[in-house]
């Protein structure tokens, strides 16, 4: 089940997205009080590798659990 979700144009860019679907997240837990507004891990794809989104993530307290896009391109071989 998504903690949140967010429709976009099919040619916008998902990663700029990121950061408006992280701010209506609430995480529901089993103690009483607010819910949390906080996620600990965010798990995504290459194509939302970037140093802007990595830094605002660490800023809030989420650790990015994100592979390295492959800026260089793949060598040809043979």
């Amino acid at each position: 089940m998504p903690l949140a979700n967010r429709t976009t144009p099919a040619n916008g860019s998902e990663r700029q997205q990121v950061l408006p679907l992280l701010n209506r997240i609430k995480v529901k837990t089993h103690y009483p009080g607010r819910p949390r507004k906080r996620v600990k891990v965010l798990a995504a794809d290459k194509g939302y590798d970037s140093k802007e989104l990595r830094a605002a993530l660490r800023k809030r307290g989420i650790r990015p659990q994100l592979p390295r896009a492959n800026l260089e391109g793949k060598e040809k071989s043979g």
